[in-house]
C-alpha cells in the first residue's frame, strides 16, 4: 500500500473506510488490527500524526495561539473572536480540543498496536514507539497549557479505557507528560542516525520538548519576581480628537504563581530544564541556520534548526495544506495590477520597536517593507506604502529598496510587520492553500530556554548563558548578549526580561507569545496595559476567565464527570 494511500486512509480513519477509488486498489474496510497484522507500523505512525493537521485547514491552531496576545493585530473583522477575548463556543476553541483529544487517542491506540508487531526489526519497532509517545505528550502538553485541567487518558479507548473521564489536577498530568517523554526520549533515534527520516521527530526533539515542559513548570510555579515587557497603550487621544501613535514603554510587572502550580519546586524544574537543554545543545542534533534568510528558505525545509514541524503536502487535499502564507504574507492579486491582498494577521508596531538594532535580520530581511497599495490609471504608475514610519528617512532618498513618492498607510493590515518567514513555501503564493510547514519547535528556542533556566538556577546568567544566546544574536546580526552584558551587567531580574523579549522576537507569530506570558504569570498586566483596544481597535482587555479558554459546550454536556466549565465561562 503506497503512502498516498495511506494518507488518504489516515486522514479519514484508520479505523474504518466505506469503498473508494483510488489509484492502486479499492480497500472496503481498514481496521488498525489489519495494519498491524501486516506490520504497517509506519502507517500507523503517520495516521497519529496526521491528526496534527486537522487544526491547520481553515486556520484554527494560529488563531488560537497567535491572536490573543499582546503584539499581533489586524482589522477587528478578523480579531473580533479569539482577538478580542470571546472564546465561549468558537469554532476554533472548540476544534483546538477536540483535535487535540483526538491525537492523544489514536497516540495511545497506534502504541498499542505497533506492540503487537513482531516482523520489523526491534530498532525500527522502538523508534515507532517513541514517536507515538512524543505525539501523545506534545498533545497532552498542548491541551493543559490552554485548557487546565484536563481527562487523562494514559491508554486508549480501543483498548477498553472509558470514554469519559473526570479532568485531573494539572500537576498530575505534567507528571504524566514527563513520564511520557521520558520514555520517547529512550525510544527515539538521534537525528544523526543514519536510518533517521527527515520530517519526523527525534531523540533529541523529546529532549528539547522536555526541556519546555520543565521550564513552563519553573516559570509558572515561581511565586514572586520581576519582569519587564514593552508595551502600554499603542495611541493616545489628542484634545482635538485626533489620535498619534505611542512608543512602547518599559513596564515592570510583578509575576504571581500560576494556579494548579503551587506543589512544584521552581528551582529544581528550572535545573532540570538546564540539564536537558545543555544535553539537546552538547549532543549536536540540531544547529542554527546561518541567516534567517536561509531559515526560512523553501529549500531549507526540515532542516537542521527546526526540531518539530507541521509536514504539509502541497495539492493533496485541504488537510495537507493551509492558508496561512497568505493569511499572514499576503500575496500579488494578478488580476487587479499584482496590488496586494490577503496578510492581514500583523504584528504591532510596539513589536517592531522592542528591536534597539535597526540591522538586525530579524527586521530587515524578516518582514515586508513596501507594499503595493493601488494603481494610478492615468499615470500607469503603482503606489507603494512603507512601513515603518521611521524608514521614512531611507524613503526621502530613495534608498534601501523605497521610492520618494512611497507614503505612509496607518490601515489595521498595512503599519505592522508581516513576517517574511511564512514565505517559506514550495507552491505559489497566489491566495490559495500553500505548503507551510508550521514550525512547532525550532533549535533557537532551546538555546533561549537554556539561558532562562540557567539564570534562574544562578541568580543571574552565568558566561555559560551569554554564549549560548550570542551565538543566536550573532546569526541575527544583532548585538550579542556578551556585549550588552559588557556595557551593562544583567541582573538576574534584567536578563528574565530580556530572554522573554527575545522570545518575541525571535518566535513571533510562532504561537509561543501567549503561553509565555501565562507561564510567567503576567498575562493580564501585559494585555490590560494596552488599554481597552490597541491602536486598531481590536479589544485587548483581559479578565481572569481569560486565562484558561473554555472546554467545548458538547465536552461538558456529555461528560458526567465535567459538572461545570473553567472558571467565567
Amino acid at each position: 500500500m503506497n503512502n498516498k494511500i495511506i494518507r488518504y486512509l489516515v486522514a479519514v480513519s484508520l479505523l474504518a473506510l466505506s469503498a473508494c477509488s483510488l489509484d492502486e486498489e479499492t480497500f472496503t474496510f481498514v481496521a488498525g488490527e489489519d495494519v498491524a497484522a501486516a506490520g504497517g507500523y509506519d502507517q500507523l505512525v503517520t495516521g497519529a500524526y496526521v491528526t496534527l493537521s486537522f487544526p491547520f485547514e481553515w486556520g484554527n491552531y494560529a488563531n488560537l495561539s497567535n491572536f490573543d496576545t499582546d503584539y499581533q493585530t489586524g482589522p477587528t473583522w478578523a480579531f473580533g473572536e479569539i482577538g478580542a477575548g470571546n472564546f465561549y463556543d468558537s469554532g476554533s476553541v472548540n476544534n483546538f480540543y477536540k483535535y487535540y483529544c483526538q491525537s492523544v487517542h489514536r497516540a495511545n491506540y497506534h502504541y498499542y498496536l505497533v506492540g503487537l508487531i513482531n516482523n520489523i526489526p526491534e530498532k525500527t519497532k522502538k523508534n515507532a514507539l517513541g514517536e507515538l509517545r512524543f505525539l501523545k505528550a506534545w498533545a497532552q502538553f498542548q491541551l493543559v497549557q490552554f485548557y487546565g485541567e484536563i481527562p487523562l487518558f494514559t491508554s486508549s479507548i480501543s483498548e477498553g479505557n472509558i470514554p469519559e473521564l473526570p479532568r485531573s489536577p494539572i500537576k498530575e498530568v505534567y507528571e504524566h507528560i514527563i513520564e511520557t517523554l521520558k520514555e520517547a526520549e529512550s525510544l527515539l533515534l538521534p537525528r544523526t542516525d543514519s536510518e533517521y527520516q527527515k520530517g519526523h521527530v527525534c531523540r533529541g526533539t523529546a529532549k528539547a520538548l522536555l526541556a519546555k515542559v520543565y521550564a513552563t513548570i519553573g516559570s509558572a510555579s515561581m511565586k514572586s519576581g520581576e519582569i519587564t515587557v514593552k508595551g502600554g497603550p499603542g495611541t493616545v487621544t489628542n484634545p482635538d480628537g485626533t489620535k498619534s501613535r505611542l512608543m512602547p514603554k518599559s513596564i515592570i510587572h510583578e509575576k504571581k504563581q500560576v494556579a494548579g502550580f503551587e506543589a512544584f519546586d521552581s528551582k529544581e524544574y528550572y535545573r532540570l530544564a538546564r540539564e536537558k537543554a545543555w544535553e539537546v545543545i552538547n549532543e549536536g542534533e540540531f544547529q542554527l541556520a546561518n541567516s534567517q534568510e536561509e531559515l526560512w528558505s523553501p529549500s531549507y525545509k526540515n532542516g537542521p534548526e527546526f526540531q518539530f514541524c507541521l509536514q504539509t503536502i502541497d495539492n493533496e487535499g485541504t488537510l495537507y495544506y493551509n492558508y496561512l502564507t497568505s493569511d499572514y504574507w499576503g500575496y500579488p492579486k494578478e488580476t487587479d495590477h499584482n496590488l496586494w491582498t490577503g496578510g492581514y494577521y500583523v504584528q504591532r508596531d510596539h513589536w517592531l520597536q522592542m528591536f534597539d538594532d535597526w540591522e538586525d535580520e530579524r527586521i530587515t530581511w524578516g518582514i515586508k517593507h513596501r507594499v503595493p497599495i493601488s494603481f494610478n490609471q492615468g499615470t500607469g504608475k503603482m503606489i507603494y506604502c512603507f512601513y515603518p514610519e521611521r524608514d521614512s528617512v531611507y524613503v526621502r532618498k530613495g534608498e534601501k529598496g523605497y521610492d520618494p513618492t512611497d507614503i505612509i498607510r496607518y490601515d489595521a493590515h498595512l503599519y505592522g510587520a508581516k513576517l517574511r518567514k511564512f514565505t517559506a513555501v514550495t507552491s505559489p503564493i497566489d491566495g490559495n492553500r500553500a505548503d507551510f510547514n508550521w514550525p512547532y519547535m525550532r533549535y533557537a528556542e532551546t538555546l533561549l530556554l537554556f539561558a532562562e533556566a540557567d539564570n534562574e538556577v544562578n541568580n543571574g546568567p552565568s558566561a555559560e548563558a551569554l554564549a549560548v544566546v550570542s551565538k543566536l544574536n550573532a546569526r541575527n546580526k544583532s548585538t550579542t548578549a556578551i556585549e550588552r552584558n559588557t556595557r551593562q551587567p544583567f541582573t538576574q531580574e534584567s536578563f528574565r526580561s530580556y530572554i522573554l523579549e527575545e522570545r518575541a522576537k525571535e518566535l513571533a507569530e510562532e504561537g509561543c507569545r501567549r503561553t509565555d506570558l501565562l507561564r510567567w504569570g503576567i498575562y493580564l498586566q501585559v494585555m490590560n496595559a494596552i488599554g481597552t483596544t490597541d491602536e486598531n481597535g481590536v479589544i485587548k482587555r483581559r479578565e481572569q476567565k481569560h486565562l484558561l479558554f473554555p472546554l467545548p459546550p458538547n465536552e461538558v454536556n456529555a461528560n458526567p464527570y465535567i459538572e461545570t466549565n473553567n472558571p467565567g465561562w
